[in-house]
This record gives C-alpha cells, sequence and structure tokens, in this order.
C-alpha cells in the first residue's frame, strides 16, 4: 500500500490550481474593465444596471449548474463553460477595438452572458477538485486553493488597472479571453483521479435538484455552514467595501489612504490564506472555524469605529488574516462533509447564498446608511457577527465537526476511499 504524495506534488492537483488561478486573474481583469467602462457612461443608474447584470442569471440558473454538474460530469461543464467565455470575451474585444466603445447595451449583454456562463462552471469548478484528490488531502487542497484564489485576485485587479490604463477596454477583453482559453486547454489534460460512482439511472432534472435542496436542508451540518455563509456574505463584505470607501470619504483620508487600507485588507487575506495551507487542519475544524470568527472580531470592530487611518489598516488586516484560515476550513468542510455524489449541487447552494447575498446585503447596506450613519450600521454588523460566532459555539453540529472522520485522518492507500471509485 503506498501513499499518495502531498497535493502540491500532484500534477493533476497542480492543473488545477493553475487553471483555476488564471480563471481568478481572467475574471478580476475583466470586472476591473467592465467597472471602468461603467463609470465612464455618465449615468449612475445605468453603471449600476451593468454592474449587476450578471448577478441576475447567477442567481436564477446556479442551482440548476449544480445539478448538471453532478449529472453530466463537472469536468465537461468547465472545457464547455471556457470554450464558450473565451468566445464572448474575444467577441467583446472585437467589438470594441479601435475607437468604439462599449456602449452600456454591449456590456449589459456580456454581463448577461458571462452571468449564465459562470452559473454553469463556478458549482463544476468547486466541485472538481473532490475527483483529482484522496478523501484526507481534501481540506489541504481546499486550503491551497483559497490561496490561490486571494493570490490571483489581487494580481487580477492590479493587472486589470495596467491593462485599461494601457489598452481600454478591449485590452483587457483580449487578456480575459486569453486567460479562458488557457484554461481550457490545462484542463483538457487534467483527467479525474478518482471518479465518483453514479448509478446507472440518471433522475431528472427536476427531482435531482430537489434531492440537492433537500440533502442539504436535512444535512445539520451543511446547513449550519449555509447559515455562516449566508452571514458573512451579507453583513461582513458591504462593510469591508462600501463601508471602507465610506469611511475613507468622510474621514477625508483621499484615494491614497483609501487605497492604503484596501492593501492592507487584502494583503490580510493573502498572509491569511498562507496560514490556512501551513497550519494543520484542526480535528474539531467546526469549533476552529467558529474560534477563527471569534477571533477576527476585534478586527471588523476596529473597522467600524476607529477613525485613524493606520488604526483602520492593522484593524482590517487583523479582520482578512483571520478570515483567511476560517476560509480554508469551510471549504474543507463543506468538501469532506458531502456525500460525492450531490456536490455541485452542494456546492451550486453556497455559491447562490454569497453570489445573491452579497449585491443584496451591499444594497441594503447603502441604505440604511442613507437612512442612520455609518458606524450605526457597521455596528449592526458587528452584533450580527458576535451572535453568529455565540450560536456557532454553541451548535453542535458545527462546534462537534470534524474535518475528516477517524479512519481518515492517516495516510490513504492510492487506491482512493470507498467512496470514490478507483
Amino acid at each position: 500500500m503506498r501513499t499518495p504524495r502531498a497535493p502540491v506534488g500532484q500534477p493533476r492537483f497542480l492543473g488545477y490550481l493553475l487553471a483555476r488561478g488564471l480563471s481568478f486573474v481572467g475574471d478580476n481583469v475583466w470586472w476591473i474593465a467592465v467597472g471602468w467602462s461603467a463609470a465612464q457612461l455618465g449615468d449612475p443608474r445605468l453603471t449600476g444596471i451593468v454592474l449587476a447584470a450578471a448577478g441576475v442569471p447567477r442567481l436564477l440558473l446556479m442551482l440548476l449548474g449544480g445539478v448538471l454538474a453532478d449529472l453530466r460530469g463537472a469536468r465537461r461543464i468547465m472545457l464547455a463553460a471556457d470554450l464558450a467565455a473565451g468566445g464572448v470575451a474575444l467577441a467583446g474585444a472585437f467589438l470594441t477595438t479601435g475607437d468604439a466603445r462599449p456602449t452600456a447595451a454591449l456590456l449589459i449583454a456580456l454581463g448577461v452572458v458571462f452571468g449564465t456562463i459562470d452559473a454553469f462552471y463556478l458549482p463544476a469548478a468547486n466541485s472538481y477538485l473532490a475527483v483529482l484528490l484522496p478523501h484526507h488531502q481534501l481540506p489541504r487542497g481546499a486550503a491551497i486553493r483559497q490561496l490561490v484564489r486571494s493570490v490571483a485576485e489581487a494580481g487580477g485587479r492590479g493587472l486589470g488597472g495596467v491593462l485599461v490604463a494601457l489598452g481600454g477596454f478591449a485590452l483587457a477583453a483580449y487578456v480575459n479571453a486569453a486567460t479562458f482559453l488557457l484554461c481550457f486547454a490545462i484542463l483538457v489534460l487534467v483527467r479525474p483521479k478518482y471518479p465518483i460512482q453514479r448509478t446507472a439511472e440518471r433522475p431528472r432534472m427536476r427531482r435531482a435538484l430537489g434531492d440537492g435542496l433537500r440533502y442539504v436542508a436535512g444535512h445539520p451540518l451543511l446547513r449550519g455552514l449555509a447559515v455562516v455563509t449566508l452571514v458573512l456574505n451579507a453583513v461582513s463584505v458591504p462593510m469591508e467595501t462600501v463601508g471602507l470607501a465610506l469611511k475613507a470619504e468622510n474621514l477625508q483620508w483621499g484615494a491614497a489612504g483609501y487605497g492604503l487600507a484596501a492593501g492592507f485588507l487584502g494583503g490580510g487575506l493573502i498572509a491569511g490564506g498562507l496560514m490556512g495551507t501551513l497550519l494543520r487542519p484542526p480535528s474539531r475544524s467546526g469549533l476552529a472555524l467558529a474560534l477563527w470568527l471569534v477571533a477576527a472580531l476585534p478586527g471588523f470592530a476596529g473597522l467600524v469605529f476607529a477613525t485613524d487611518l493606520w488604526l483602520v489598516c492593522a484593524s482590517v488586516a487583523w479582520w482578512s488574516l483571520c478570515l483567511g484560515p476560517s476560509n480554508a476550513i469551510l471549504s474543507g468542510l463543506l468538501l469532506t462533509a458531502t456525500r460525492p455524489d450531490v456536490l455541485g449541487r452542494v456546492q451550486s447552494v453556497v455559491t447562490v447564498l454569497s453570489s445573491a447575498m452579497t449585491p443584496l446585503g451591499t444594497a441594503t447596506f447603502g441604505l440604511l446608511v442613507g437612512f442612520t450613519n455609518l458606524t450605526a450600521v457597521g455596528a449592526g454588523c458587528l452584533v450580527c457577527l458576535v451572535v453568529t460566532a455565540a450560536w456557532m459555539l454553541l451548535t453542535p453540529a458545527i462546534s462537534q465537526a470534524e474535518l475528516l472522520p477517524a479512519r481518515d485522518r492517516g495516510p490513504a492507500p492510492a487506491e482512493g476511499n470507498p467512496a470514490l471509485s478507483p
């Protein structure tokens, strides 16, 4: 019985990481270009519509995307999505080359198409990790993937700004298309090592969707993790984005001050992601997840109440640093606690909660600030996080959750585990 190599020593996993990293870079290049172009339209209402266009198909179609990933295979969905996205990005680049500028109609149309592609791609991409690594290595693999995401997103935003400055929307779109086509080429080579066993008879789409939703609703741990995902995206993200920008404006820090604080926030996420990969996965992972959130609360409080720029920078760095290991644990729990044949559907439910609640939470946050003030709304967000952390500690399904059953903690044979076919 030979022991499989660590995740970073497995070519399939490295290929998957490279493809996901390129995808994250391309996504952020694209949205920097879209955001800049939308801001140039001269109408705040149009800008808001453009930026919200991709969210609608994600919300409406994501659950269907999870069903297809389970029934048809995640790799097949990813390959088709990469080809489609590359073609759409090339079309957008071609239509805006030269003196042509992206119109509101074009940006909205591109947003709807990309949102539709994302609805099918994201559940497949998030669940595909489970067929590349043995079960006992999934927590470490999820942590490494989280680190790659943090680094790639930071790099993609910076690259997007440079590309827009050098060549406008068209150049950013060409680069985005290249990342998708490279992802396709890589994934052609990255085949499953631990294919999921499926029944010979595939259920109908409606039945499969209902089975997936009932599975999440009836699983105490997954149900609890879904609630945690919902709260974090609806409460903390608006304060990190809109709240930080409004604080910089209210305290007259200027663009340089806001950029500095945002840089500390991103740097903390990268450092936290690195911690998540280096720290040994805790056996009582649910408890560790709750304790990391408790540890992060002083950082969030500093973001809400502090007025000194450097104190806010330190606060957001601490907050995001603690989020790194917690995100890794959360991803690992979702992968290891889910039955393999419904993994795509579970990932789609979690992604819907984050994709749908982030814009809704941001809009609600802005309205509440308009009616009251930033500090009051931020304090309300802090209270929500405190209550969530306390609930996690008091809920046995979460606080007693283990990242892996005892039988899976030691080295596993190369043939995989009973849940996966050899």
